[in-house]
C-alpha cells in the first residue's frame, strides 16, 4: 500500500463516515499500516489547525450565531473518525494510547463508543494489545470520557493485565459498576474484581468509594457468596486504617467494617491489629478499634495485660472522649481482673497528666474507689505520676496512697521560649548557586500555587535570586543563559520570552517565568503595541520625556489583578516591573533588596545605592524605590537626610524628604466595633498638608481597604511575602489577612496562617488587628493553623507584647458570637501556657469569664479549667467579675465544678 491508497481513508475521515474508515482499515497488514501512518499524522495536524481556527471564530460568538455556522462546526465531526482511524493504522502502543485519550476528539455527536476501535486492535496480536492496555491504564484520568474509561477497563479484562495501582482506575472501575449491564450480573461477575479489591486497601484517595453510593453493601454482599473472601476484606480494611491518613478517606473504610458485622472469633484473630490502632489512628478510627478490644473483653477473649496496654496507649492520646471512654471500660474491667487490678489501676494513672482536667479528676475517683486493691508497689508507682496532678486532686489522692502529698506543691511553671533569631543569608556569590537556587525557588512557588499545603516561599530567598538576576543580567547575559540553560529547558522557559507565559488573573509562577526569560534574552526596544500589562503614564509624566509604559500602572484589562488584595498586587507589580525592566531598561542592581530577613531595609544602605546610581548615571526603577522607602524603619533621619540630599537626583531628594519626616503610615480602624471584623484602611501623611500617598502607587495599594470578596490569591504560601513588604506597619498586613481567616474555622481552607506567625515575631508586632487574627487562627479547623496561633502567641509573649486582656476580650466576643469554637481555643491555649504563655493566658481567661459566664457557651468548662491551672502558676489571687456569683449557683455540671475549683484557687492563701 502507498501513500496513494490514504486517499480513500481521507475521504471517509472529511465525511466523518465511521463505517467506512472501519472497512478502509479492516484486515490492514503491518506494511500497511506503516505507509498509512504519515500522511495520517500530517491529516491530523491540519484537522488541528482547523480545529483551533473553528474555536476562534466561535469564541465570542453568541448562540444564534453558533447555530448557524453548522458547517464551520462540522469540524469537530472528524475527531471521532480521526480517533478510529488511529487505532487501525498506529503502530506504538504508547503513541496509540495518547492518541485515543486526547479530548479533542471526543467532541463530535458520536455516541457509538469503542466497538470499532476494538474490532481493529483485534487484529494485533496478543502481546502489543497487552502493552497498549498498560499505556492506557497508566494514561488516562479523571476527566476521560466516559466510554474512555469503559474501554480501557474491557482492554484490561480482555487482555489479563493487572491493573496499575492508580486511583483513578480504581475509581473508573466502582462507577462502572453502577451501569445497567454490569449492575444486573452482579460484583461477583466481574472479571476484574479479583485484581481490583486489594488495589481498594492499598491506594490513598478511595475511601469516598465506600463512604457514599451503595458500592461497600453490594462489595460485602458479594463476600458473602465466597468472591471476594471476606477475610481479604477484613484484613484489608484493617491494613488500610493502619496506614492512615485523611480522616475523611478513612471514613468509607470505617463504614465497610461496620458493615461486614464483624464477629467476636473473626476480631479475636485481630486483636494485634485492633491494638496498633490505638496510638496514633485518627479519633474515629481508634474509637472502633477501641470499641472492639472491649466488646473483646467483655466477651473474655482479652487478657488483663491487654487491657493495660491499651489503658495506656488511649491515655496517652489527648482526645476527651476517648480517655472518658477508656476510663468507663476500665471501672468495668478491673472487677472482672480482679487478681490483676492493681495493674489496671496503675494503667489509670496515666490520666492524671491528661490535657482535660475533668479525665484527671474521674481517674483520680477510679483509683479512690478501688484504692483498696493496691498495693506497696502500685501506690508509689501511682504517688509518682500523681504529681501532674492539680494540687486539690493531689491532696484528696494522698492519703488513699498511703503518702503526704502537699496540696501547696506545684509544679515549676514553664519558661517562655527565647525569640528565634533570624539572620540574612549573604548575596548569592557565583552562577552556579545562582542556577540552583533559581531552581528551588521554582519549584517552591509551583507547589505554593498548586496545592494548598506544601513548600513555603522563603522571602529571603526570593529577594537573594532577584537581586542576583537584575545584576548578572547587567553584567554578562551570555554567561548567564549558560548558567541557567539546564533550568530554564527543564521548566520550559524560553530566553527573550517575557509575555508569552502570563496568566490571566497575574499567576506568580507566570511572571517568574517571564522574569527569567527576559533576563537571558537580548535587550530591546518597547514594543508600543502592548499595552495589555501597562497604561500609559500620566500626561504630566510623559511630558518631561518619561516613557509612556515604564514605571506606571500595572494594567488590569482582562486579568483579575485589581480584585486581588493590595500586598498581591504589590508583589505582581514589582515582578513585572523587573520583567520588564531587565528587558528593555537594565539596571545594575535592585535598591529595595532587604538587609534583614523580615523584610527590612537600612537608610544608610539605600542611601548608599542612590549614590551609586547617581555616580554610574542610572536610575532605579520606580516601583522598586517606592518599595525600598517602604522598608525603611519609620523614625525620622534627619542627619541622613543630609546626606540624601547632597546626592543631587530625584531619587535621592525622596528620600530626604523621607528622612527628614520619617515614614507614612496607615491607620486600621473597626467602624462596627469589636463585634464586626470590618475593618477600613487609610494612609497617614508623614507631616501635614502633604498626601499620604501621593503618586506612590504602592502605597496607595497597601492602603486600601481591605475587602471580604477579595480571595488570598495566590495560595497561603505565598502570604508569607507580604509582611516584608512594609516590615514597619504589621497590622496592616494583619488587615489584609483578616477578612480570610474565618474560612479556617468554617471551612479548613489554607488561606493565609502562615504569615500570622512570621508578623508577630515583628519588634512593632502586638495591636488589636493582629491579637483579632491570631484568635481566629486559635480556632482553626486544621491542627496546623492552630499551631501557627499558638506560636504567635509564644512570640508575642517573648516580646513582652502579648496583651492578654486584649486577646480575652476577643475570645469573648467572638465565643459569644459562635465565630470561633472553644473545643479548638482551649487546647491551643494550654498548648501556649504550657510553652510559658500562662500569665498571658490567665489573663485572658479572667477578662474572657465575666462576658461568656452570662451565656455559657459550649465548652466553657474546658476554658475555666485552663484558667485554673493558669492561676496556680501565676499566682493569681483577688475576685473574677462574675465568677462567685455563678460558683454559688446550686448544681453539680461540671462548668459549676470547674468554676468553685477556680474561685477556690484565687481565694487561698499565698
Amino acid at each position: 500500500m502507498t501513500d496513494g491508497a490514504f486517499g480513500p481513508l481521507e475521504k471517509a475521515l472529511e465525511a466523518a463516515d465511521h463505517a467506512a474508515v472501519l472497512a478502509a482499515l479492516t484486515g490492514l497488514t503491518d506494511r500497511d499500516r506503516r505507509a498509512l501512518a504519515k500522511p495520517l499524522r500530517a491529516y491530523r495536524r491540519r484537522w488541528q489547525q482547523e480545529r483551533d481556527e473553528a474555536d476562534q471564530w466561535l469564541w465570542n460568538r453568541g448562540a444564534r450565531q453558533r447555530r448557524a455556522a453548522q458547517e464551520r462546526q462540522r469540524v469537530y465531526e472528524r475527531g471521532p473518525a480521526l480517533r478510529l482511524a488511529g487505532a487501525g493504522v498506529l503502530r506504538g502502543p504508547d503513541e496509540l494510547a495518547r492518541w485515543l485519550t486526547d479530548w479533542r476528539f471526543f467532541q463530535g455527536n458520536y455516541r457509538e463508543g469503542f466497538d470499532a476501535e476494538f474490532a481493529l486492535l483485534r487484529e494485533r496480536d496478543a502481546g502489543w494489545r497487552r502493552e497498549l492496555a498498560e499505556r492506557l491504564a497508566l494514561r488516562i484520568d479523571d476527566n476521560a470520557r466516559p466510554d474512555c474509561r469503559l474501554a480501557m477497563l474491557d482492554l484490561l479484562a480482555e487482555t489479563g493485565v493487572t491493573p496499575p495501582p492508580r486511583a483513578e482506575v480504581v475509581r473508573m472501575w466502582v462507577h462502572r459498576g453502577y451501569d445497567r449491564r454490569f449492575a444486573a450480573a452482579g460484583l461477583g461477575a466481574d472479571p476484574l474484581l479479583d485484581t481490583m479489591v486489594p488495589l481498594l486497601f492499598s491506594v490513598d484517595e478511595l475511601g469516598e468509594l465506600l463512604e457514599n453510593g451503595p458500592f461497600a453493601q453490594r462489595l460485602v454482599a458479594a463476600a458473602a457468596d465466597g468472591r471476594p473472601r471476606r477475610s481479604a476484606l477484613l484484613d484489608g480494611t484493617l491494613r488500610r486504617l493502619l496506614r492512615g491518613g485523611r480522616p475523611s478517606d478513612l471514613r468509607g473504610y470505617l463504614r465497610l467494617y461496620a458493615l461486614l458485622d464483624v464477629t467476636v472469633e473473626e476480631a479475636a484473630e485481630r486483636i494485634r491489629e485492633l491494638s496498633l490502632l490505638l496510638p496514633d489512628a485518627p479519633s474515629p478510627v481508634a474509637a472502633v478499634a477501641q470499641a472492639e478490644l472491649r466488646r473483646l473483653d467483655e466477651a473474655g477473649r482479652l487478657t488483663a495485660e491487654a487491657v493495660c496496654g491499651a489503658t495506656e496507649v488511649v491515655l496517652f492520646r489527648p482526645e476527651r472522649k476517648l480517655a472518658a471512654a477508656q476510663l468507663s471500660w476500665l471501672a468495668k474491667a478491673v472487677p472482672r481482673h480482679s487478681d490483676r487490678a492493681a495493674a489496671l489501676l496503675t494503667a489509670a494513672g496515666a490520666a492524671f497528666v491528661h490535657a482535660s482536667p475533668d479525665v484527671a479528676r474521674r481517674a483520680t475517683r477510679l483509683v479512690l474507689r478501688h484504692a483498696a486493691a493496691l498495693g506497696p508497689a502500685a501506690a508509689e508507682e501511682l504517688s509518682v505520676r500523681a504529681e501532674g496532678l492539680p494540687a486539690d486532686l493531689r491532696a484528696e489522692l494522698g492519703p488513699a496512697l498511703g503518702i503526704e502529698v502537699s496540696a501547696s506543691d506545684t509544679v515549676a511553671p514553664p519558661a517562655l521560649p527565647p525569640l528565634p533569631v533570624r539572620t540574612m543569608p549573604p548575596p548569592i556569590g557565583s552562577l552556579a548557586e545562582l542556577a540552583e537556587e533559581v531552581a528551588q525557588l521554582l519549584t517552591a512557588v509551583g507547589d505554593s500555587v498548586r496545592f494548598s499545603r506544601g513548600s513555603e516561599i522563603d522571602p529571603p530567598a526570593l529577594e537573594r535570586v532577584l537581586e542576583a538576576v537584575v545584576a548578572a543580567a547587567h553584567r554578562d547575559r551570555p554567561e548567564l543563559l549558560a548558567a541557567l540553560a539546564p533550568v530554564l529547558d527543564r521548566y520550559g522557559i524560553v530566553p527573550g520570552e517575557s509575555d508569552a507565559r502570563l496568566r490571566a488573573s497575574g499567576d506568580p509562577l507566570g511572571e517568574l517565568h517571564d522574569l527569567l526569560g527576559a533576563a537571558t534574552g537580548p535587550v530591546r526596544p518597547v514594543d508600543t503595541r502592548r499595552r495589555l500589562f501597562y497604561l500609559p503614564a500620566p500626561p504630566e509624566r510623559a511630558s518631561a520625556g518619561e516613557d509612556h509604559y515604564f514605571g506606571t500602572r500595572l494594567g488590569q484589562r482582562r486579568n483579575t489583578v485589581g480584585h486581588s488584595p493590595g500586598p498581591v498586587q504589590v508583589l505582581l507589580h514589582r515582578l513585572r516591573e523587573i520583567t520588564f525592566g531587565l528587558a528593555h531598561a537594565p539596571v545594575p542592581m535592585l535598591v529595595a533588596t532587604p538587609t534583614a530577613p523580615d523584610g527590612s531595609l537600612e537608610a544608610t544602605v539605600l542611601t548608599g545605592r542612590l549614590e551609586r546610581a547617581a555616580r554610574e548615571g542610572w536610575v532605579p526603577w520606580e516601583y522598586d524605590l517606592q518599595l525600598a522607602l517602604l522598608r525603611l524603619p519609620p523614625e525620622p533621619e534627619p542627619q541622613l537626610a543630609e546626606r540624601a540630599t547632597r546626592i543631587g537626583s530625584a531619587a535621592g531628594d525622596r528620600l530626604a524628604e523621607w528622612l527628614s519626616f520619617g515614614a507614612a503610615g496607615a491607620a486600621v480602624t473597626r467602624p462596627g466595633g469589636r463585634h464586626a471584623i470590618r475593618l477600613r484602611l487609610a494612609a497617614e501623611p508623614a507631616r501635614p498638608g502633604v498626601p499620604a500617598a501621593g503618586e506612590d502607587t504602592l502605597l496607595t495599594l497597601l492602603t486600601g481597604s481591605p475587602d471580604t470578596r477579595r480571595y488570598l490569591y495566590p495560595r497561603a504560601q505565598l502570604a508569607a511575602l507580604w509582611p516584608t513588604l512594609w516590615p514597619s506597619r504589621p497590622e496592616v498586613m494583619a488587615a489584609f489577612v483578616l477578612p480570610a481567616l474565618p474560612g479556617l474555622v468554617e471551612h479548613g481552607t489554607n488561606d493565609g496562617s502562615g504569615m500570622i506567625a512570621q508578623l508577630a515575631e515583628s519588634p512593632r508586632a502586638g495591636g488589636p488587628v493582629l491579637l483579632l487574627a491570631v484568635t481566629l487562627t486559635l480556632s482553626a479547623r486544621g491542627a496546623e493553623d492552630r499551631a501557627v496561633a499558638v506560636d504567635a502567641l509564644l512570640a508575642l509573649a517573648a516580646g513582652g507584647r502579648l496583651d492578654g486582656a486584649e486577646l480575652g476580650a476577643e475570645l469573648a466576643a467572638r465565643a459569644a458570637r459562635g465565630e470561633i469554637k472553644l473545643s479548638r481555643v482551649v487546647p491551643a491555649l494550654r498548648e501556649a501556657a504550657g510553652s510559658g504563655a500562662y500569665r498571658a493566658v490567665w489573663e485572658a481567661v479572667a477578662a474572657a469569664l465575666p462576658v461568656l459566664l452570662a451565656e455559657p457557651p459550649h465548652r466553657l468548662a474546658d476554658l475555666v479549667a485552663l484558667g485554673a491551672e493558669c492561676a496556680v502558676w501565676a499566682g493569681a489571687r483577688g475576685p473574677v467579675p462574675g465568677l462567685e456569683e455563678y460558683a454559688a449557683r446550686r448544681g453539680s455540671t461540671r462548668l459549676l465544678t470547674e468554676a468553685r475549683r477556680l474561685r477556690d484557687v484565687l481565694a487561698a492563701e499565698s
